[in-house]
């Protein structure tokens, strides 16, 4: 039962007992739970952290400009720079090879135990008339120089080539090697602008005539002070 007040007590109003709490509590309770329903998160394995972000393709054209700028700026240095680095220029006008055997015995007479058996040790040398030009502004100075031969199974052989004193020992031990002789192309030796040098320089090799005759190439390579390094490649024979 509920009680309302008159018009007269319209400032007040009172509630007595009812009956149908049951039901009033009943939708009470059902009121809550839809309410919870909208405030409480959705369980599940969907976050809002999962989802990707929407591709800003505005920025990603941008770096990618960027990358290709730099790239470009990157190209025409080494190109500016690489194009004003001086460069000689030069040619091997001959070569002449000399074979020599060594034999080396398996043991000296008289001394105890067997003797063994002699071998033989094949050196090969090679001399290379070189040809050296200096188009530049500035000197240039031989610092280094050796040479690679390429055999015929692709196996490579380096030398040094030989010093001043190695060089005047050669034709001391061989002076049949004396028509093949001129002056060496030293190291240290100072091209000045558009002038040139020539100079004969002498490798060694533990190579026989015939792995020489059946060789791929030969390459000397002359390492320089004011100008980059320069190869040059042997004629064939």
């Amino acid at each position: 039962m509920v009680v309302v007040s008159s018009y007269r007590d319209k400032g007040t109003r009172t509630l007595a007992p009812v009956r149908q709490q049951a039901p009033l509590k009943s939708a009470i309770e059902c009121r809550h739970t839809l309410t919870d329903s909208f405030d409480t998160p959705p369980s599940g394995d969907l976050h809002l952290s999962q989802i990707d972000e929407p591709t800003n393709y505005g920025r990603l054209a941008v770096r990618i400009l960027i990358a290709l700028i730099l790239s470009a700026l990157a190209v025409v240095l080494w190109v500016r720079f690489e194009r004003k680095t001086p460069v000689a220029t030069g040619e091997i006008a001959r070569i002449n090879i000399y074979p020599v055997q060594a034999k080396i015995t398996g043991g000296a007479a008289g001394t105890a135990g067997m003797q063994g058996q002699d071998e033989i040790v094949n050196q090969l040398l090679v001399f290379a008339h070189i040809h050296l030009h200096n188009p530049n502004k500035g000197p240039i100075t031989i610092v280094d120089d050796w040479a690679v031969v390429t055999l015929s199974d692709g196996d490579t052989r380096r030398s040094a080539a030989a010093s001043q004193a190695d060089f005047d020992k050669v034709f001391q031990a061989y002076p049949q090697l004396a028509p093949v002789r001129m002056d060496p192309l030293r190291r240290a030796l100072q091209i000045q602008p558009g002038q040139s040098a020539d100079g004969l320089v002498v490798f060694s090799y533990p190579l026989s005539r015939e792995d020489w005759e059946k060789r791929k190439a030969m390459q000397v390579t002359l390492s320089l002070n004011g100008a980059k390094d320069i190869t040059l490649s042997a004629p064939p024979g």
